[in-house]
């Protein structure tokens, strides 16, 4: 045995090694020989090969490996050589494109039967504002190979990145998709300066799903903090890609209105609030309604990026005045409530639902008609004058009108039949 050599050191899980063996017969006379192929000083394979004097002959032999583990390969025909060691793991990291603001992963996964995930460590530099530093998945088949590609400079992503006021952005990372394996997990570093520059604490990091064309907030978790950087993780499933960094929402007020309405137990005051968010990450809005500047009712609702919320809040006043209505710190307008229309909800009339409209703040001090087109309720005064009063002299006037016009009539008719008046 001359040589022996092997044509990789590390290999996946169901794939092979090429082992090659090389024999020289140094002799007088031709022969033959017995070639071993050895892992582990055991024999995984052999051949024979006949030689002429002073002749070599060459051979390889693939082997497979179906265990994760580290391998001793031999060849022996007479005298034993070392090919050296071999690594077969389930799955590898591949660094395919390196450069200053772009790097590339190449991961593959090898035939090897699991339900647990696969975690791989990243080997990387140290020195960049955000590295991966491990990636986890969660294979549904026995092999895959999947492309995750981190980018420093989040403008070279491809993708529409959020920028400006309202968001902080120093890293992409994208998955290509690939059939029977899903991101489980990312652990990845980001530089303290980094954060300083952002001023943004360690804390403030989150990673953001690309779903749907907006940006959805993961659970991010401190893993451990060194002088110079810090190390995160984070759930990485159901998307293909994330943003790092901070994107918050971008809140405002486009509409109110205010409808007054009788209720049983006093006048009923709505504000109707309409919210938009232009910002790239859904947030929580929290509304509140407010009377004379306190806060009387409140509540809070979701909206989702480059999107309008409607909201609508009430409070039933019991005492009579002048009162001004706010949404989340705007003046939408002022309500008056009389004692009249405190006495005139208090009998169980009617309690109409009025719909505001428009663009601009709206103000309804007096109950709404009803859904029938009707006058609805009468006040209980006009002008300070009792309603009853005012109905009971109408009535009067309307039948000595009557008795005029009947006399008159009769008059009429006796002067035409001869009879002076």
């Amino acid at each position: 045995m001359s040589d022996a050599s092997k044509d990789a050191d590390t290999i996946l899980v169901g794939e092979s090694v090429n082992i090659t063996a090389t024999v020289a017969n140094i002799g007088s006379s031709g022969g033959a020989a017995t070639i071993e192929y050895r892992v582990n000083r055991t024999t995984r394979a052999s051949e024979r090969v006949v030689l002429d004097a002073g002749s070599s002959v060459e051979r390889t032999r693939a082997i497979e490996f179906d265990t994760p583990g580290t391998y001793s390969i031999t060849v022996r025909s007479g005298p034993e050589r070392s090919a050296g060691n071999v690594s077969v793991k389930p799955a590898i990291v591949e660094t395919t494109r390196p450069d200053p603001n772009t790097r590339q992963l190449r991961i593959r996964a090898g035939t090897v039967s699991t339900n647990d995930p696969y975690e791989l460590n990243v080997s990387g530099p140290t020195n960049q504002s955000f590295a991966v530093q491990s990636w986890t998945v969660n294979p549904s088949q026995q092999a895959f190979t999947q492309d995750v590609t981190e980018y420093t400079d989040p403008g070279a992503a491809g993708i529409p990145v959020p920028s400006g006021d309202d968001a902080s952005v120093f890293g992409v990372v994208t998955a290509s998709s690939s059939d029977g394996v899903e991101p489980s997990s990312m652990q990845f570093t980001v530089d303290r300066a980094t954060l300083q520059s952002a001023g943004i604490t360690a804390s403030d990091v989150r990673v953001y799903h690309r779903v749907n064309e907006s940006w959805e907030a993961a659970e991010t978790s401190v893993v451990s903090e060194q002088p110079d950087h810090v190390v995160y993780e984070v759930d990485t499933r159901g998307a293909s890609a994330y943003a790092i960094g901070r994107i918050e929402p971008s809140f405002t007020v486009t509409r109110t209105s205010v409808v007054s309405e009788q209720a049983s137990d006093g006048h009923r005051v709505s504000i109707r609030g309409t919210v938009k968010n232009d910002g790239s990450a859904s947030g929580t809005y929290d509304a509140q309604m407010l009377v004379d500047g306190e806060v009387v009712n409140e509540t809070s609702v979701t909206v989702p990026p480059e999107t309008e919320q409607t909201v609508t809040l009430s409070t039933v006043m019991t005492t009579p005045g002048q009162y001004q209505i706010g949404f989340s710190g705007i003046e939408a307008g002022e309500v008056r409530v009389t004692e009249s229309q405190l006495q005139t909800s208090g009998d169980g009339g009617a309690e109409p639902e009025a719909e505001p409209t428009g663009t601009e703040s709206a103000v309804q001090t007096e109950p709404a008609v009803d859904g029938d087109g009707g006058f609805g309720p009468l006040p209980a005064t006009v002008m300070g004058i009792s309603t009853v009063l005012i109905l009971g002299g109408l009535l009067g006037a309307l039948l000595l009108f009557g008795l005029v016009i009947v006399i008159l009539r009769r008059g009429g008719s006796r002067n035409d039949s001869g009879f002076e008046l």
